[in-house]
Parts: C-alpha cells; sequence; structure tokens
C-alpha cells in the first residue's frame, strides 16, 4: 500500500498540501481543547465539567437542527461554481436562512428553560445554561456556515484560524480571566459562546470588510433546501451518534460520571483526528470532481487520502490505549476511571479512520438521502443500545455502544459507495 501511495505522486501531493495544513490547524486546536479540559477539570471540579457537557451537546445538537444542513449543502452547491463571487452571493442567502431559522430555538430554549431543566433532565440548576444555549445557537449556525464558504473557496488558511485558532484562543482566555474573578460555573458556557461570536464577527469584517460586488447565484430557496435537507437530517443523526450516549448518562448516571466519560470520549476520539481532519480538503475536491464527471481522479483522491489517514492513524491508537491511564491522569485521578471505555471509544475511532470520510463521500456526490437513512438507523441502534448497556455496565457499557454503531454506520457506508459509486474507498 505505502508503494502505491509514493507511486502517486499528483494525488499525494494535493492531498499533503493540502492537508498538511489542516492537519498543523486542527493539532494547534487539540492542545487548546485540552489544556481547556485540564483547567476546568482540576479547577471547576468533575461536577461543573460534566454539566458544561452536557450543556454544550445540547448547544451543538439545536446548532445542528436549525442549520438545517446548509454548511455541507453549501459546500456541496459551490462545487458548480467557476467564480469565488457565486460563493460570497451564496453565503449571504445562507446567513439569512440561518438566521431566521434561529428564532425558533431562541424562542424554544429562552421559554422553555424551566421545563427543559426540570422535567426532561431533572437539573433545576441548569435553568441558566438554557438561556445562554438560546444566545448561543444563531451565532454557532452562522460561524459554520462562514466556515464552510472558505473551504468551497479553498482558502484553508482562513477556515483554520476561523473553526481552530481563534475561538480556542479567545474561549481559554475568557476562562481564565471569569475565574481569577470568581465568576460561577455556568460561566464557562458563557465563555464558549462569546467566543464564537468573537470570532464571527472577524471573519464576517474579513469577508464583507471589502466593498467588491456580490454576485447572486441562480440558486432558488427550493434548490438550497433540496440539497440541504436531507444533510440536515443526516448531520443532526451524526451528532446524535456521537453524544447519545452522553445525554442518556446525563440522565441515567450521576453527573461525575457523565465527567468522566466525556474525557474519556474526548481522548478516544482523538484516533478520528486525522480523517476529520482531512474531510475539509477532500470535500469541495469530490464535489469539484463530481460535477466534472471525473470518476477516475475522484477515486484516486478518496483512495490514497484514506489510507494515508489509516497509517498515521494505527500508531496514534496504540498510544491512547496503552497510555491511557497516564492520559486521562492528568485531568485528575478520577478520571482513571475511564480507562476501558476509552479503550472501546478508541476502537471505534480506529475503525471510521480505516473506512475514511465516506459521509462525505456521498453527500458530495448527491447521495446525501442515502446518508441520512444511515446515520438515522444507525441513531435507533445506538439508543438501543445504550438502554440495554448504561443501566448494567455504566459508561463502559455507553462506549460499547459507540464502538458497534460505529462499525455498523461506516461498514453500511462503505457497501452504498461500493453500490453508487463503483469502488470501495480503501482499495
Amino acid at each position: 500500500m505505502i508503494k502505491k501511495i509514493l507511486a502517486d505522486k499528483e494525488s499525494l501531493k494535493y492531498i499533503l498540501s493540502k492537508g498538511g495544513l489542516s492537519f498543523l490547524f486542527r493539532m494547534i486546536a487539540m492542545v487548546f481543547s485540552f489544556l481547556t479540559m485540564w483547567f476546568m477539570t482540576n479547577y471547576y471540579g468533575e461536577s461543573v465539567w460534566g454539566r458544561y457537557s452536557l450543556t454544550l451537546t445540547i448547544l451543538q445538537i439545536a446548532a445542528m437542527f436549525f442549520a438545517l444542513g446548509l454548511p455541507n449543502a453549501f459546500v456541496s452547491l459551490a462545487g458548480g461554481f467557476n467564480d469565488s463571487k457565486d460563493s460570497k452571493g451564496l453565503l449571504v442567502k445562507s446567513i439569512k436562512l440561518a438566521l431566521l431559522s434561529s428564532i425558533v430555538p431562541i424562542l424554544l430554549f429562552s421559554i422553555g428553560a424551566g421545563f427543559i431543566s426540570s422535567y426532561i433532565f431533572d437539573k433545576e440548576h441548569l435553568y441558566i445554561y438554557m438561556f445562554i444555549i438560546a444566545l448561543g445557537v444563531p451565532c454557532m449556525i452562522v460561524h459554520e456556515i462562514v466556515c464552510y464558504y472558505f473551504i468551497s473557496i479553498k482558502k484553508f488558511v482562513a477556515y483554520g484560524l476561523s473553526i481552530f485558532i481563534f475561538p480556542n484562543v479567545f474561549f481559554i482566555s475568557l476562562l481564565l480571566l471569569l475565574y481569577y474573578n470568581g465568576a460561577n460555573g455556568y460561566y464557562t458556557l458563557l465563555a464558549y459562546v462569546s467566543a464564537y461570536l468573537l470570532t464571527l464577527v472577524i471573519t464576517l469584517f474579513y469577508i464583507f470588510g471589502e466593498k467588491t460586488k456580490i454576485v447572486y447565484p441562480k440558486i432558488t430557496k427550493r434548490d438550497i433546501f433540496k440539497k440541504s435537507f436531507p444533510m440536515m437530517i443526516s448531520g443532526i443523526f451524526l451528532l446524535l451518534l456521537n453524544w447519545t450516549d452522553v445525554l442518556m448518562l446525563g440522565r441515567l448516571v450521576s453527573e461525575d460520571q457523565v465527567g468522566i466519560y466525556n474525557t474519556a470520549f474526548k481522548v478516544g476520539y482523538l484516533s478520528l483526528f486525522f480523517v476529520v481532519s482531512m474531510s475539509a480538503v477532500i470535500s469541495p475536491r469530490i464535489s469539484e470532481l463530481f460535477y466534472r464527471n471525473d470518476r477516475i481522479e475522484m477515486k484516486k483522491i478518496i483512495t490514497r487520502s484514506t489510507q494515508i489517514v489509516t497509517l498515521l492513524t494505527i500508531p496514534l491508537t496504540f498510544v491512547l490505549i496503552f497510555f491511557r491511564d497516564m492520559i486521562l491522569g492528568a485531568f485528575g485521578e478520577a478520571f482513571v476511571a475511564g480507562g476501558t471505555a476509552l479503550i472501546f471509544i478508541t476502537l471505534g475511532g480506529l475503525y471510521s479512520a480505516m473506512a475514511g470520510n465516506v459521509d462525505q463521500v456521498l453527500n458530495m456526490t448527491n447521495n446525501q438521502k442515502s446518508v441520512s437513512i444511515i446515520f438515522f438507523t444507525g441513531f435507533i441502534v445506538n439508543v438501543l443500545l445504550n438502554i440495554f448497556l448504561i443501566p448494567s455496565y455504566g459508561i463502559e457499557g455507553a462506549a460499547i455502544a459507540s464502538l458497534i454503531t460505529n462499525i455498523y454506520v461506516n461498514t453500511v457506508c462503505i457497501i452504498v459507495i461500493r453500490k453508487k459509486l463503483g469502488f470501495y474507498t480503501f482499495i
């Protein structure tokens, strides 16, 4: 396999030149993320970390749902443009749609704060967190659309700064400022939302600061929703696949256990570092080649990227598994209890890396409906597994459910790609 990769110089050059930049930005973000997690677990404690993890999950799910699939649809639609001015016009249209959609979650989480905190999660102290979520949803949606705009026009430096660097720098700076001024635990989520708001202001100023003419592409709202709606469904269920265990643990176990599991989850999912980084690089390329009907080059890009990601992920997986106690112990002695869960989570990430960016391959080749169906059935599998496994095995049961679901979803995606496009993603 290594000989084949090295022999394919053209694909290798594209993947490494663009992918290397993505790896670098994501690695810096990873360092910031773990510094933040270490600071919160050591200075705020497991309970505050657990509440933050739970409410951040709710925020991310709400933002994914009310984004209406616009970010991924943006990249897919922009693959057919010949001018970046069309992409800017599509960005304006997408932001307007996103802000209109955001009215619903703002009302939902502000008016329903008491009901959600007291009756759904049986935790009254989450009341103020719900108001922060209401403010955060529109900010998160527009920020993601802007980041995908940078992907569509292949400005990977701007993308890396806006999604990996600025939010993390602002977040940890605000956390330090708030902590040393005696702020309460819910300010952790407020700091997170504020960091993304600051980033959004900077990126919008960068995009629209120069008074250049905006060209609106001949794409109707109907065209956008036709592409985005299935992606919205698949995006929601992908997020639920990743966070169902945290939500169900939030209901069935103590906040301390949620915090321990979430830490193990974040560490274990480092095994997805390379495959997720590669997604931003190859998605616009796949879309472009699909519109050009160049299946041969598309297959080369997809298989080579999967092979490279696999080779990079295997040693990372071994490090995470064999040094799990030392890594988890850095966040506090209590977090070592998540070691077994980390093994299952890491193995699930490894399988995803070996399968490749299967969901994006299908999304960028007009097979987004298939992705939504696969993720929906995967979500059902995950929920059922969690219902049966969490009461008996706790956080280890949630981790086993995550592993089995990962195997199911990726395997079905591979089979569909083979049927629809005529090739496997890894050979």
